[in-house]
């Protein structure tokens, strides 16, 4: 054989590994080890696996009316979980997301905040917060959060749930507002909806 003819044989042989070996590589891997992930993430919330459908059937506004039962679609919406009265810590977490929010500029209506009280009576302890709703929630509810449990008194954490309905991520009270900014800027940024 003629080494121009080797050398082109060798040459389309190299240029059919190059881009078949990587799917070869990545079928192997989904075959054998499904579960694999590659190292590292760039969120900074906790996600949610599997994400779970959450509906507004189970909330009311204060004065007793029901939500719409698509309140929570449409838009990304970030749920704070309020057990007992408004601490400190849940002021401060609501100061952060509110922070957020208005940090988005033209996509801040793409964003809406919802904080969930176990109970009315709560009410009374939250500062009035502009853009922010307010229900109360059934226990069937607040079941949907169960992986979660910071005591009693204490919000449970914020959620993030995007536009379809679906709970997707969450994050401690004292979470960073720039790491939660960089997370919704990143998903509104890709999201054709919401």
């Amino acid at each position: 054989m003629r080494p121009e003819r080797r050398r082109a044989r060798t040459l389309l042989i190299g240029t059919f590994l190059i881009f078949f070996l990587p799917i070869v590589g990545a079928w192997l891997l989904n075959l054998f080890a499904p579960d694999w992930r590659p190292f590292g993430t760039v969120n900074n919330g906790i996600l949610v696996q599997p994400v779970r459908p959450i509906s507004a059937e189970g909330l009311k506004a204060l004065d007793g009316a029901k939500l719409g039962t698509d309140y929570l679609q449409g838009r990304w919406t970030l749920v704070h979980l309020l057990e007992g009265p408004c601490r400190q810590i849940c002021i401060d977490a609501l100061a952060r997301t509110r922070q957020v929010q208005q940090a988005l500029g033209d996509d801040m209506n793409r964003v809406q905040r919802l904080l969930v009280l176990a109970t009315p009576n709560h009410a009374r302890s939250i500062d009035k917060h502009p853009h922010l709703a307010l229900a109360v929630a059934t226990s069937e509810w607040l079941a949907s959060f169960s992986f979660v449990d910071n005591g009693a008194g204490q919000a449970l954490g914020i959620y993030l749930v995007d536009p379809q309905g679906y709970l997707m991520m969450r994050y401690p009270l004292n979470t960073d507002q720039g790491g939660l900014l960089a997370d919704i800027e990143r998903l509104l940024k890709i999201s054709k909806i919401g």
